[in-house]
Formats: structure tokens, sequence, C-alpha cells
């Protein structure tokens, strides 16, 4: 039914909206589309895509979805695609940027926080993310659990933090970590007009070393929970520059 796809430049993805939204952000890069008949309502118009350019679509089973995917969550649909051609951080950061929000995780490796984060990033237009190995932003369970915001927010390796770190904080970033232990409240935060926010795996937080490279704030709570998940805090703390931050610069856009 299917060829046997190349590892190195095609990937698979699956879930309802994260295949939506990668067929409207770069529909040339599907290659083969697998749908149950029940998705073939919501799904013609990419399955007459496919039928007008020459690109394979099969209706199958749930039972072959699950073996093809190795997952239950598929949501009755899944693509073979081409993997997006990404750009360096150290190629983003030469476009000058005057106004940028990014995100760093240390140690996160749970592909659904990893995909909450990115529907979080992509809801509050972060600008990338920036991950030791980027194939955690990338695997299968991460874009399902994005809901198609994987397909708009770019993702960076950095195998260094400290470096990169430094590199940011040399083209004009604000650097912010968190923690639960911080005295310093997100509310009483000034934010900047670049900014990377860091944050580290739930059981541990962030490490010392990393701590160490930006000022350090928490979100105010009855503080009756260690901390909250690191997918929700981000969501939290996005949602507070967003207010003070991006709606400023879009305003005079309406008056």
């Amino acid at each position: 039914m299917s060829k046997k796809f190349n590892r190195d430049t095609e990937t698979k993805i699956y879930g309802e909206n994260a295949c939506l939204a990668l067929f409207k952000s770069r529909p040339m890069d599907i290659i083969q589309l697998f749908l149950t008949k029940e998705k073939l309502k919501t799904f013609s118009h990419i399955t007459k895509y496919c039928a007008q350019n020459k690109k394979a679509y099969h209706i199958v089973t749930r039972e072959e979805l699950d073996q093809m995917t190795k997952a239950t969550h598929h949501e009755d649909v899944c693509m073979l695609i081409r993997k997006e051609i990404t750009s360096s951080l150290e190629q983003y950061l030469q476009t000058k940027p005057t106004s940028a929000i990014l995100i760093a995780l240390e140690n996160v490796s749970n592909p659904h926080n990893i995909g909450a984060i990115l529907r979080s990033a992509a809801h509050f237009g972060v600008n990338g993310l920036i991950l030791p190995d980027a194939k955690a932003a990338t695997t299968a369970a991460a874009v399902r659990t994005s809901e198609g915001g994987a397909e708009y927010v770019n993702v960076y390796e950095a195998s260094d933090f400290q470096k990169t770190m430094m590199l940011l904080k040399k083209n004009g970033f604000q650097i912010l970590t968190t923690s639960s232990h911080a005295k310093k409240s997100l509310y009483d935060l000034k934010w900047e007009k670049k900014v990377v926010i860091l944050f580290g795996e739930e059981a541990e937080g962030l490490s010392k070393n990393a701590l160490a490279l930006g000022d350090t704030i928490k979100i105010p709570g009855t503080d009756k929970i260690e901390s909250l998940n690191v997918s929700v805090a981000a969501a939290v703390i996005l949602s507070d520059y967003y207010q003070k931050v991006k709606l400023h610069e879009i305003a005079p856009r309406f008056k």
C-alpha cells in the first residue's frame, strides 16, 4: 500500500488538526495520505488535491492506522510527508528582529508537553522553540498534541545552552529563567521587546547553570502545589507577554 519511507527526508504525522494545518501550510510536502472512510468528508478538499496532483491517498481501517502510526490517538488520519528544511538560530538572528519571543527547553522530553507548548507558542506568536535535540519537537506525538501549532513555530537546535544564551544576549535578548522557588513575580516583570524564556523539566526544574543565565521569575499562586505542568506554565507566561507587549504592538494599527 505505501512505499518504505526515507527517515532522513520523510516522516509521518497524524491527528486531524495537525494534518489540516500541514495541508494549509505546505501541501506540496504531502507524499501520501491515509484515512478512514469516516474522515472522507472532512478531508475531501485534500483528497481532491491529491488526485489532481498525482499524490496517492488510501482509505484504510482504524486497525491499519493503529499499526501504521503505532498509536491509538491518530484520529483516523495519517500523512507521509517530506520533512521541512529549517534554518538555524544563527540564520534567524541575521534577520535582526526588533521584537521577538523565544522559548528554550532544558531536559523537557515528554512529547505531549512539547506538543502542548508548541500549541500555546503558535497561539501567542512565539518566534521559535529552542531544544537540545530538535527532533523532539517533530515526533508524531508532539505534532499531534500541538493541534497544528507545530506548523507555525520554528524549531532551533542548541546542544550548548550556555553558548546559545550568550549568543542571544549578545543580540539584545532579555534572558528569563523560571522556578517555582523564585522571589520575583511574573506580574512584576518588565518585559523587553526581545526575550527568551527558559523552562526545565517538572521534577527538577532548570539546572543551576541554566538558572544563572538570567533573571528568574515565578508564577504566583496559592502555593498549595509545588509547581504547574511545564506546558501550563509556558502558556501562563506567554499570555502575560502577549498582553503587555504584543497587544501594544498590534493596537496602533487599529487606531
